[in-house]
Parts: structure tokens; C-alpha cells; sequence
């Protein structure tokens, strides 16, 4: 089978690692691909933004599959034009995709069905957001409305720190269109848990619940980011907890998208913190985490063909999700300097895995995110340039394989963070 797959990053590259093993599939087609895809699939110079000449290529070449791993597409409604001429695609349409594409829409949803979430009240007016603030408990979360590449979320511990906040989202646009609109939310303490599962419109499976690290510093200090690193599985997620996400969150959940006619097909990621008072959502996400898909995919045993075909044919509840066994992964993102703000491109990369031993090259993988070619050299093209993923039989095996790993890598500037694995103080009150 024909495979296409949407994006550019260590998703991606692991998305088409993994669909490079499945027998079943013959050709991989990546849009536009990094550095890392291209040594073994078909990359193609089209931009994930591009619908229009994405289902040109869709229309003419007739993938068997489409998967889709960034939310900006999805929630430009690329899976409501594929399906319109009858191509499968992993990934909901557009009216489902409004669950990430707007924070405050997905508010007055989670509030309106009783869905545990944190209290916000919703703003266009910086001043009459600032008013608001002012007043409200601090700290508090400011989050931007829109799209903003997982890193549309502001921490503000007094009235300065959320003042500043609020003009660098609407007045200054730090994200663009997405600060158009904000929430002003309360801050919850608890554990955050990325809890994955998937849908096909009548049932769902939960596939995988994953740590990840946000921050760009050690012990969660810094700037919010799209990600610096996961693993999996979480070591909270125990049958107790399981079972009450499914009574409070999951379940309620699936009535209100029957209730609002959203059908939902595709993976759906929660954003959880476990708090005093039980599970509440932070946010939705309608697609894999990056780099929580890099720490999902390796210890998955069940095909990707396998999961998708499930979902575009309402079989899930047929399907048999399996993973390795006894197996723990850790990813650790390496960054260029300044990233997630300003950080430059273009650093030439070297890679040297001769001196990991046969057990760490067989326990680990370097996914490129942003990488890319140029006059046959490899290059930084963006904040997030690898994922040195690294599995094992214990965490600590998982760990020390993913810092080997990324030890191979070097580029000038680059950064990351040292305790990815650590569930420790500083992370449990993120």
C-alpha cells in the first residue's frame, strides 16, 4: 500500500519509522518531511498549510492512507476534503478539530457537559481582560484562544507578570491570530498526564498515557515550550485512575460528542492534571503528541495500518491494541539556543554512532525534527532539531539508552534538558 504522511517532524519521522516496518506498506510519501525522512521516504516540497496542492497530490496519486500528524491542517478541514473523494485519512474533520482549534470554544464545551476542567472566564478586550485579572487568584494561567504550536500557554504569579502576559498575547500577537482571544484560567495543582486514546465516532480505546516534559530548563524551570521531552508509560497510570478518567472525563465525554452530532474519528490526546479532587482537563489536542509519539511508537507492537483501518471503519472495538513487553521509553528533545523564542538555523550537524555498543544501537533511535539537507549536508532548520529516543526493560534502562543516543548528535548551540525520566518534586507541581 501507498502511505502518505502530513508534517515535518520527530512525529513524523517516527510515524514513517514505524510504517517502514509494516509489511503491508510499499510506498511512503511524507509532506514535507525533515532530514531524517528523506533517507528512506519519498519527501514532498509541500507545506502542512498547503491544503490545496495536498489534495491536488491526494487526488492524482490515490494513497491507500493518509496520516495527518500537525493539528493546523486538520483544523483547516483537510480530513472533510480527502474523505469528500473517498480517501481514507487518520484524523477528525474540521468540526471535530475545533476541540484544539479554539481553547475557548472547547471551555464553554467541557463546562457546559460537566467535564471536570479548571474555571476561566473568556476575553477579546486586553483591557477588560487585565480588569479581570487583576482581581482573580493568582498564579493564574493566561492562554491564548487559537493555535499556537503548543506553546500558547502564560504562567502569571502576580498582576505584573499577568499584565505583561496579556499584552504580549493580543496588543504585541506573540502567537499571531490566536491571541486574538484569550482565557484567563485558573492555576490547578496536581501531576500532568498526556492521556491518549482513539475514537472512530461510536467507541473508543485508550492507547497510551505518557509524562512529558513542557519546560525548557531542568526541573521545569523556563519558558513553556512545545515539548523537551516524554516517557511512557506513566507509572501513575494504575487501574484506579484508569477507571475513574473513564467515569469523570472519557465517558461524559463521549455523550456530549453525541449529544453536539461531532463525529469523531482519530486519535483524540487530553491533556490531564491529577489533582486533589480527581482528574481534570487541561486541554484537547486532535492528534499525537510530539514527543509523546516518539515514546509511544516504538513500544507499540499493534500496526499504525492496524489502528487507522480500525477507526475509518468503525471497528475499534474489534481491535487489540499490544505493546512490547515490560517495555519503558524516554524521549529527550535537543533544541537550538533560544529556542522556544528566537534561535538561528542552519547549523551543520555531524552524527556519530560508532561508539554506542550493538545493545544501545538496538535500544535507541535519533528522530529528526528539524533537520534538513542542504549541498548534501545535514543542517538545523528549527527550535526542536532531534529526539534521541532511547527503550528498555526499566525506566532507568529507557533513560540511560535515549542520553547515549543523544550523545551521537552535535550542532553548535545546541541544548536540552538532563532530567527526562525524573518524576520528582519540581515536576509533580508543574
Amino acid at each position: 500500500m501507498k502511505v502518505l504522511v502530513i508534517g515535518g517532524g520527530g512525529r513524523e519521522h517516527a510515524l514513517c519509522w514505524a510504517l517502514k516496518k509494516d509489511p503491508a506498506v510499499k510506498e511512503i510519501f511524507v509532506a514535507p518531511g525533515n532530514g531524517g525522512t528523506e533517507e528512506f521516504c519519498n519527501n514532498l516540497p509541500i507545506s502542512v498549510c498547503d491544503i490545496d496542492n495536498l489534495f491536488q497530490w491526494a487526488r492524482e496519486k490515490r494513497p491507500d492512507l493518509t496520516v495527518v500528524g500537525p493539528e493546523a491542517p486538520l483544523c483547516d478541514g483537510i480530513a472533510d476534503k480527502f474523505k469528500s473523494i473517498g480517501l481514507k485519512i487518520m484524523g477528525p474533520k474540521k468540526r471535530a478539530a475545533r476541540l484544539e482549534g479554539s481553547k475557548a470554544w472547547t471551555k464553554e464545551f467541557l463546562l457546559h457537559y460537566k467535564i471536570p476542567t479548571a474555571k476561566a472566564h473568556i476575553f477579546e478586550n486586553p483591557l477588560d481582560a487585565i480588569s479581570f485579572s487583576a482581581s482573580f487568584k493568582f498564579p493564574q494561567v493566561i492562554k491564548a484562544d487559537g493555535l499556537a504550536s503548543g506553546k500558547g500557554v502564560l504562567i502569571a504569579h502576580d498582576r505584573e507578570q499577568a499584565e505583561y502576559s496579556i499584552r504580549k498575547l493580543m496588543n504585541q500577537r506573540l502567537f499571531g491570530a490566536a491571541g486574538k482571544k484569550i482565557l484567563v484560567e485558573e492555576f490547578l495543582e496536581g501531576i500532568e498526564l498526556s492521556l491518549f486514546f482513539l475514537l472512530d465516532g461510536k467507541n473508543y480505546k485508550i492507547l497510551a498515557a505518557v509524562h512529558d516534559y513542557k519546560r525548557i530548563e531542568d526541573s521545569n524551570k523556563g519558558l513553556n515550550t512545545g515539548g523537551m521531552g516524554a516517557f511512557f508509560p506513566s507509572p501513575l497510570f494504575d487501574e484506579r485512575l484508569k477507571n475513574s478518567i473513564e467515569k469523570n472525563i472519557i465517558f461524559p465525554l463521549m455523550e456530549a460528542l453525541k449529544q453536539e452530532a461531532i463525529d469523531y474519528q482519530g486519535v483524540l490526546y487530553a491533556g490531564l492534571i491529577i489533582t486533589r479532587d480527581g482528574p481534570m482537563v487541561l486541554e484537547f489536542n486532535v492528534r499525537l503528541g510530539d514527543p509523546e509519539a516518539q515514546v509511544i511508537i516504538p513500544a507499540l507492537d499493534t500496526s499504525l495500518v492496524e489502528i487507522a483501518n480500525a477507526i475509518a471503519d468503525r471497528k475499534l472495538d474489534e481491535l487489540q491494541i499490544q505493546f512490547k513487553n515490560d517495555i519503558h521509553c524516554v524521549g529527550v528533545v535537543l533544541a537550538s539556543k533560544g529556542y522556544p523564542e528566537t534561535f538561528e538555523v542552519g547549523k551543520e550537524i555531524t552524527i556519530d554512532d560508532k561508539k554506542l555498543t550493538e545493545e544501545e544501537r538496538s535500544n535507541s533511535h535519533l528522530f529528526h525534527s528539524g533537520t534538513k539537507r542542504i549541498n548534501g549536508k545535514l543542517v538545523t532548520s528549527g527550535g526542536r532539531v532531534f529526539c534521541a529516543v532511547g527503550w528498555g526493560q526499566s525506566l532507568e534502562k529507557g533513560i540511560a539508552f535515549a542520553y547515549r543516543r543523544l550523545s551521537t548528535a552535535r550542532f553548535e548551540g545546541m541544548i536540552h534538558r538532563n532530567d527526562i525520566g525524573q518524576l520528582n518534586s519540581a515536576y509533580l507541581k508543574s
